[in-house]
């Protein structure tokens, strides 16, 4: 709701000594306490980079431009010959995660068995460059086809900084807690180690949240304050991007906002404008017009809202996506975009009075439409690069003003649309996605102190911005999905409450009695294995039907000791399979564990 106002259950541990930045000289690739030739060779390997690219690295960025190049060069070239230099003994700063959640939300999350990415990171830290090939990767279970303990290093793809492996389709991970041992040296031999725990588990019965493309329609034309005109068609005219005095080019004008806002809002989701789906991109895709067949959910954009003029949007949370076709719209105007709230929220930005004063006649601006060269500059045959200085002028006013307005609306749409499809879940992960649960952050983004995150996050609350942020004006990027939202919008994390701490998988050993003759009565059975926790549940699954029947009274004794009562009302004679659900969800069965006579 707007109102004004790096890393499933995952731990990383560090072992050894703690990582201290080195403080080797400029230069100084391998860490040696000289720039030498063998510096030249390793800098000669990542010439050409530049952020972003796998093979950059900012030690050998000397003069920190983003590109290695021949500046750099030129800089390493005067400092060739130095030595005396510190030699580099500290190990690199190494992060192990998923799907770059970063380290101080990635205490305890889940994942599903497959389909997330497990993302690393390093840095020489001031010292020598790392040394990609010398990664090594270990899991203490099962990793697909491989063993325990293989290596999974060559399945990642590295670069200078880190490295990424997206767990493919089919790798069905064990339901219970996982361990990666991660090594990997930097050139002077310096190694850094972690340790990072993760809990796999299925998603809910009601799938993933995206599993299937979600469609929402941006419903335009709806005239929810019973005015003379649509609501939106008013919003145009309030900000002077349309006149009634040019009633010709309002339709045209109206068509051209609305496309933007909706190619905007499905750009904030990774999507191409024209809505389709781009590398990378998120499984949801908004629409102006009505989708040919549900499911879809509808937002309605325009007007006011009856919570009051400081609301630019607000929808209800649907936690997990479960709700595939919901109407926001057929709530009075409790729910939607309202664009009306613009001037509420920023009237007082230098920003907003940037954007829409060359159209504000209360500015000495001119409404769109009732410009003298209006006409000429909004046909379609206007080329500004043929134009003159004064049309030129005029284009811009409005092209800028269109453009803005379209983003801020679209900003707004796209973060109503995210509480639609479950942002952002309230509490820490793995029941929430660090979302706050009162106040102004109800709904929304918060860090794990529970205050608004200084980036500029889409699913903030929205007090948190200025004009500039939600637009991405005056050098601000736009609004951006935080990892961890973004990780829940790609399926790659499973919310579920019960996961509370990393407890390795139960097992069943045996029934005593193997048999119980129960005569119409009931009788207690001891249960013994391993890894059970306090309290588990126990069933008795016949195996020829696959009905279950509980296991009563079930009374935890320690880790590897659990009874129950069975009782002839609820379970007949037959043979069962024992099985053992623990409190976060973990199952150990027993076949032909228990004979009921």
């Amino acid at each position: 709701m707007f109102r004004a106002g790096s890393w499933v259950a995952a731990i990383a541990l560090l072992l050894g000594p703690a990582a201290a930045l080195a403080t080797c000289l400029q230069g100084d690739l391998d860490g040696n306490g000289a720039i030498d030739a063998a510096d030249e060779s390793l800098l000669a390997a990542l010439y050409g980079a530049s952020e972003g690219d796998p093979a950059y690295d900012p030690a050998a960025d000397a003069n920190g431009d983003a590109a290695i190049d021949v500046r750099d060069l030129a800089l390493f070239g005067a400092h060739f010959g130095d030595a005396g230099g510190e030699i580099d003994t500290s190990a690199p700063a190494l992060v192990v995660s998923l799907d770059d959640v970063p380290d101080d939300m990635n205490d305890l999350l889940v994942a599903p068995p497959d389909g997330f990415d497990i993302t690393l990171a390093w840095s020489g830290i001031g010292g020598s460059i790392v040394a990609p090939a010398t990664l090594s990767v270990t899991s203490s279970l099962p990793f697909g086809a491989l063993p325990a303990g293989a290596e999974l290093a060559p399945l990642f793809t590295a670069g200078q900084m880190g490295a990424r492996l997206a767990v493919p389709a089919g790798t069905d991970l064990a339901r219970t807690s996982h361990y990666l041992t991660v090594r990997v040296a930097d050139v002077a031999g310096n190694e850094a180690q972690a340790v990072y725990g993760f809990a796999v588990r299925d998603h809910p019965v009601s799938g993933p949240p995206l599993e299937d493309e979600q469609l929402v329609w941006l419903d335009f034309t709806r005239d929810r304050s019973l005015g003379p005109e649509v609501d939106f068609v008013e919003d145009l005219r309030t900000f002077h991007l349309t006149s009634t005095a040019a009633p010709l080019l309002e339709p045209a004008i109206r068509d051209w906002v609305i496309a933007e806002v909706v190619a905007r809002a499905n750009v904030l989701y990774g999507r191409n404008p024209d809505g389709s789906a781009a590398p990378g991109s998120a499984n949801l895709r908004l629409v102006a017009a009505q989708p040919a067949a549900p499911p879809y959910s509808r937002l309605c954009v325009g007007g006011a809202s009856q919570l009051g003029a400081p609301y630019l949007g607000a929808t209800l949370l649907d936690v997990n996506n479960v709700v595939k076709a919901q109407d926001e719209c057929a709530l009075g105007s409790f729910f939607g975009v309202f664009p009306q709230a613009l001037d509420d929220l920023w009237a007082a930005d230098p920003e907003f009075h940037a954007v829409f004063d060359p159209l504000d006649p209360a500015h000495a601006g001119t409404p769109i439409g009732e410009h003298a060269l209006d006409a000429i500059v909004l046909d379609v045959a206007f080329d500004p690069q043929l134009a003159s200085g004064a049309a030129l002028a005029r284009w811009n006013e409005i092209e800028t003003a269109v453009t803005a307005f379209a983003q801020a609306i679209a900003s707004a749409a796209a973060h109503e649309t995210g509480h639609l499809v479950g942002l952002v879940a309230h509490g820490a992960t793995p029941g929430g996605l660090f979302g706050g649960a009162s106040g102004g952050a109800y709904d929304h983004n918060v860090t794990p102190s529970g205050a608004t995150p200084g980036e500029n996050f889409l699913m903030n609350q929205g007090a948190s911005f200025t004009f500039a942020e939600i637009t991405g004006r005056a050098g601000e990027a736009l609004p951006r999905l935080r990892p961890l939202a973004w990780a829940y919008l790609h399926n790659a994390l499973v919310l579920d409450a019960r996961v509370t701490a990393l407890y390795p998988a139960p097992a069943l050993a045996a029934a005593n009695p193997p048999a119980v003759a129960l005569g119409g009565g009931a009788a207690s059975v001891t249960f013994t294995g391993t890894g059970f926790v306090a309290t588990p549940a126990l069933w008795l699954v016949d195996a020829q039907t696959g009905s279950a029947n509980e296991v009563l009274g079930e009374a935890w004794l320690d880790a590897g000791t659990v009874t129950g009562t069975v009782n002839a009302l609820l379970v007949p004679p037959g043979t069962y399979d024992v099985q053992l659900v623990n409190p976060d969800g973990q199952v150990a069965t027993l076949p032909a564990g228990l004979v009921v006579q």
